[in-house]
């Protein structure tokens, strides 16, 4: 009898800490959605569940339209929207001046081409 008392106390245990826990993870996901609500502003750079980075440009109940840096458009579900994020585009400080790297990819080419003329001649 007093192994019935324990296993039934163990129950209603469980079932209290479950119901905590689904408490606190509703008001977690309303948080979720409040910030999401906050941020869906046409302008405002956000990321997507898949990691996509788009600009949103606008909202038509659950549709969310992004455009990328080209302009180019596509159509999100609102709940795949994780966050307002700027992407993380390298700098051109990063790694040294853009038209430096373009230099030294076209510099073996322009050396080939140099030597190629030089033994035709």
């Amino acid at each position: 009898m007093s192994l019935m008392i324990v296993f039934a106390a163990f129950l209603i245990l469980m079932w209290l800490f479950s119901g905590f826990a689904r408490r606190q993870q509703q008001k977690m996901i309303a948080e979720q959605d409040r910030r999401r609500e906050e941020a869906l502003v046409a302008g405002t750079w956000v990321r997507t569940t898949g990691g996509f980075y788009g600009q949103v440009v606008d909202i038509d109940g659950d549709v969310v339209v992004l455009a990328t840096q080209l302009g180019d458009e596509s159509l999100w579900n609102k709940k795949s929207i994780v966050c307002a994020e700027e992407p993380p585009f390298a700098s051109v400080g990063d790694n040294g001046d853009a038209s430096d790297a373009g230099s030294t990819a076209d510099a073996p080419a322009e050396q080939g081409a140099a030597s190629s003329e030089t033994t035709e001649s």
